[in-house]
């Protein structure tokens, strides 16, 4: 299925039409937000999610679980429907080229802030040109690399001047969320970290951190009001914890469920679990910013055939992923060479690395490897799991397993050093995984390689499909030799949802989109 859905996806931005013809405004009309359903009282609906976010500011943060609240606030230009493939209206109605450089957007009208403010092409040329702002810091950056300018053209009519062709662009604007000029005027650029503006179907209404965020519906939202009158997302980290309060019926929704409690959880017929494939790619990450044995090739390789990848999907995550062919990108992305293997389970192999690479019994390697805990499926099992594996081919591994906020800041700090465990997830097309988790100088990246900054470079820019696969394939293979990861898995993600709610689809970005959603009265 997802196969297909990135072909058609890529139909849309790569192969040979530069126009993004959106024709009508179904994408995310009153008929997806919904009207108010017949049920009496107020519709709450409980998410439960393993992390509490860092910030409620839509630029400053790329992680899922903090944009499933922030985007749910503040809206981007368009949207990507996975199951069609197709990029629909949001904000913005059209994007179409001008030339190879040029792309002009048509924005909705009639768009308000919460605060009041009218949505403008001034409110685009503010939000793309402040994620470029050096000193926001803003992991988004990815998103904008190619924008050179942007013009106003009129009041509701912006155009886009890239540095070179950009293929992506319509895809890059599906994850840029529109801010209120005025409201950062008069307010500073810090208003947006807890008191958040957009133009969405929600707004805030508290958060308190570390326990939950709550939004109310904007009974003023462009595309009719909301069918939830208030959406809660609880912060629980651990795992059986977030199960006993969907359980119980404190959460309506919960996300990563542990395979081995779905059994649990579906007895009685209160609550069902649905699994999804997703897009997010877990690996081990090469500090390779700093010195230490992890800046020699073969210590790199040779972690990499130490690792079991089949024994973690199976034993760990009981069979809830898919082993990763041995790059950074998974079937699902464009960009995926087949040409790529996967790097064998192989401990001799990894041994004698390691004794090439200078590191016996006698003089054995020792290395720490960083893991947070209630991100992602089973990460702290998962990373013990390999330290384990590790251990068995001589490295004296210590496994420090930290809190998500610290672990997140941290990385982003460049301050995880030899190894950090984590995933990234983003829409699926390799300038986009590559560019920000592995380009020189991106948020996420560890990496700096000159040649494979060239191929991500050059593959970001073609605008003929298979002479960017070519280039991807390049690339890819650079990043399988240097091994400036260790490739594990593509998680699997499954989530338990009570039968009083209606309308939730799990999306393989672990998007919670909440139009259409609805629920029935409590038991």
């Amino acid at each position: 299925m997802m196969g297909s859905t990135v072909k058609r996806f890529l139909t849309v931005l790569v192969a040979g039409s530069l126009m993004l013809g959106v024709a009508g405004c179904s994408g995310a009309t009153s008929s997806d937000a919904g009207q108010a359903g017949s049920t009496t009282g107020p519709k709450e609906l409980v998410i439960a999610q393993g992390t509490d976010p860092l910030t409620l500011d839509p630029h400053r943060s790329t992680v899922q679980q903090a944009l499933n609240i922030s985007m749910a606030i503040a809206e981007p230009l368009f949207t990507l429907d996975y199951k069609t493939g197709e990029i629909k209206p949001l904000l913005g109605l059209e994007a179409k080229n001008l030339d190879d450089k040029t792309w002009q957007i048509n924005l909705r009208q009639g768009v308000k802030f919460t605060n009041g403010e009218e949505f403008t092409a001034d409110s685009v040329k503010v939000s793309i040109e402040r994620i470029k702002k050096p000193e926001l810091k803003s992991p988004a950056t990815i998103y904008v690399r190619p924008i050179e300018k942007v013009e106003v053209v009129d009041k509701y009519t912006v155009k886009l001047v890239t540095s070179a062709p950009s293929p992506v662009i319509p895809l890059y604007l599906t994850r840029i969320a529109m801010v209120p000029p005025k409201y950062l005027q008069e307010k500073g650029e810090e208003a947006l970290v807890k008191a958040p503006v957009g133009t969405g179907a929600y707004k805030l209404k508290e958060w308190i951190k570390d326990e939950r965020v709550v939004l109310t519906a904007n009974p003023d939202y462009w595309g009719g009001k909301p069918q939830l009158d208030t959406v809660t997302f609880r912060s629980i980290p651990e795992t059986s914890t977030r199960m006993a309060a969907l359980k119980t019926g404190e959460a309506d929704i919960v996300t990563q469920v542990a395979a081995e409690e779905v059994s649990a959880l579906e007895q009685g017929g209160q609550v069902k679990v649905q699994s999804i494939p997703g897009l997010r790619l877990m690996m081990y990450q090469f500090n390779l910013e700093k010195d230490g044995p992890q800046q020699d090739v073969r210590v790199r390789q040779a972690l990499n055939y130490a690792v079991d990848k089949e024994a973690l999907v199976k034993n760990i995550l009981n069979g809830n992923g898919r082993v990763l062919d041995g790059q950074p990108v998974a079937k699902e992305y464009f960009g995926f060479s087949d040409q790529v293997k996967a790097y064998p389970f192989d401990p001799e192999k990894a041994k004698q690395l390691l004794a090439e690479a200078g590191y016996t019994a006698a003089k054995p390697l020792a290395m720490t490897l960083y893991a947070p805990q209630g991100r992602y499926n089973r990460d702290k099992e998962v990373a013990e799991a390999i330290g384990g594996m590790l251990q068995a081919v001589g490295v004296k591994a210590d496994v420090q397993v930290m809190d998500w906020g610290v672990f997140i800041q941290k990385l982003l700090a460049k301050e995880l050093a030899p190894l950090s465990f984590w995933g990234a997830s983003t829409a699926p097309d390799a300038d986009l995984w590559l560019g920000s988790m592995m380009l020189s100088g991106a948020a996420y990246s560890e990496w700096k390689n000159p040649d494979f900054d060239k191929l991500v470079q050059a593959g970001g820019q073609t605008l003929d499909k298979q002479k960017r696969l070519e280039i991807y394939a390049q690339a890819a293979q650079m990043a399988h030799d240097q091994a400036p990861l260790i490739y594990l898995y593509q998680q699997v993600d499954m989530y338990g949802i009570s039968n009083r709610v209606q309308g939730y689809v799990p999306s393989p970005d672990e998007g919670i989109y909440l139009n259409g959603v609805t629920v029935g009265p409590k038991k």
